[in-house]
């Protein structure tokens, strides 16, 4: 799952998975109904996008278990990709840390563990707290 999730990571590259797949049906269209290539992919285009005109329309068997299958892995695969690619798109977390301000904290932070591992090592003197027995009048 994580590569197929890897390989559609873009809208580029789902419309180049989309238009290889109208591709091959267009191929395969045009040798099981021996139309041309032009008219398959037009018969391709419409069936996946499930207008279907029904001016193209296959009349074997095969060619329309092919579109039956196009029309199944545009509807409830490649579709819901493109959807969920444009809503990660639309929830981007505009309260994320950049790079470099993730680089500046994490800097930060080892400057402080370095300041309290010299305080408790000694090696650094903080501030006198007073004695634990010192009254302090308001």
């Amino acid at each position: 799952m994580k590569k197929l999730q890897a390989a559609t990571d873009t809208l580029k590259e789902l419309a180049l998975i989309y238009f290889a797949i109208l591709l091959a049906a267009s191929v395969l269209f045009m040798v099981l109904e021996a139309r041309t290539f032009a008219e398959s992919f037009y018969w391709a285009a419409t069936t996946a996008t499930s207008t279907g005109y029904g001016d193209v329309t296959p009349k074997t068997v095969a060619g329309q278990l092919l579109a039956a299958v196009l029309m199944h892995i545009s509807i409830f695969g490649i579709a819901p990709l493109i959807i969920v690619r444009l809503i990660d798109r639309l929830n981007e977390n505009r309260d994320a840390f950049t790079h470099e301000e993730q680089v500046h904290i994490l800097e930060g932070i080892a400057r402080i563990e370095q300041r309290l591992q010299r305080l408790e090592d000694g090696s650094e003197r903080g501030p006198e707290a007073p004695p634990a027995y010192a009254r302090i009048d308001p």
